[in-house]
């Protein structure tokens, strides 16, 4: 029996084309550099610096994994230490996640997540404060059927702050969500793989109370050297596009524009992002 998604992962597909992330290419209109390096023994470097206006702004990041747990660091140029730990297994189907930054006192934060019950995926984070915040996430499914809720309560105000609930659908070759927010929105995402390297997308969005509508749309192509292209656009005419390849072995490069198909007169946006991997 296969897992059950995370409530986060409702409708990854058609997000990570419309907005992107590592795996799936992202639209970056700054400028980016990534020089990652790993040592005999498996701790992992990172450096990383982002250029944006006429500001340079660096990390460095030490991670290591073993088979039960993990550990990340990254020091930031403002001098703060984010530190993060997972304690995988720590029972059966039960991993624990602590997170904090230093010096700041009311950073620290617990997660845990369960996955060891059938048809169930749950997720429960707090802050580590007198009065704390929690964030509660949980699904079921069954076959390729998603449903799920996540939800947030503040215990100093004893209040529900936010929270949400939606259903998504997988198959083979295309993936479909839906989500009602406390925001009174309606938001559908679907992404079909119409062919092995070719994949498009959309997103809708309605705000209830408004009674507005919102369209994005997007298309993903890999070419036969590994060279990824994506475009999008949205309703109001904007026009998002990408280009990355690997230039040689472990070097990346990603080029990003944006314009305003609807007023060409405003000034475009273009940023790039090359990664170095050693």
């Amino acid at each position: 029996m296969a897992p059950v998604a995370a409530f986060s992962a409702l409708g990854t597909t058609a997000k990570d084309l419309l907005y992107g992330s590592a795996k799936a290419g992202k639209f970056q209109y700054d400028k980016v550099l990534n020089v990652t390096s790993k040592t005999a023994d498996g701790v992992e470097f990172n450096i990383s610096a982002v250029g944006k206006d006429d500001k340079l702004d660096m990390a460095l990041k030490g991670s290591y994994a073993a088979a039960k747990y993990s550990v990340v660091a990254i020091l930031a140029q403002s001098g703060k230490l984010q530190l993060a730990s997972t304690y995988k297994e720590l029972v059966p189907g039960l991993n624990v996640t602590l997170t904090g930054t230093v010096p700041d006192v009311e950073s620290g934060k617990v997660q845990v997540d369960y996955t060891a019950l059938p048809h169930v995926n749950a997720r429960a984070a707090a802050t580590l404060t007198a009065a704390p915040k929690l964030d509660v996430a949980v699904t079921t499914g069954v076959n390729d059927l998603t449903v799920g809720g996540e939800a947030s309560y503040d215990t100093s105000t004893s209040a529900i702050t936010k929270w949400v609930v939606g259903a998504g659908y997988t198959r083979a070759d295309y993936q479909a969500a839906v989500t009602l927010s406390d925001k009174n929105e309606v938001t559908g995402l679907v992404a079909h793989n119409v062919t092995p390297d070719t994949r498009i997308g959309a997103e809708v969005v309605r705000d209830l109370g408004k009674g507005t509508t919102t369209f994005a749309a997007g298309l993903a192509k890999t070419s036969p050297d590994g060279a990824l292209t994506k475009l999008k656009l949205d309703n109001n005419g904007v026009v998002s596009v990408l280009y990355e390849q690997d230039l040689k072995a472990r070097t990346k490069l990603a080029v990003s524009g944006q314009f305003d198909a609807l007023n060409l007169n405003k000034a475009p946006k273009f940023g790039f992002g090359y990664n170095i991997n050693y």
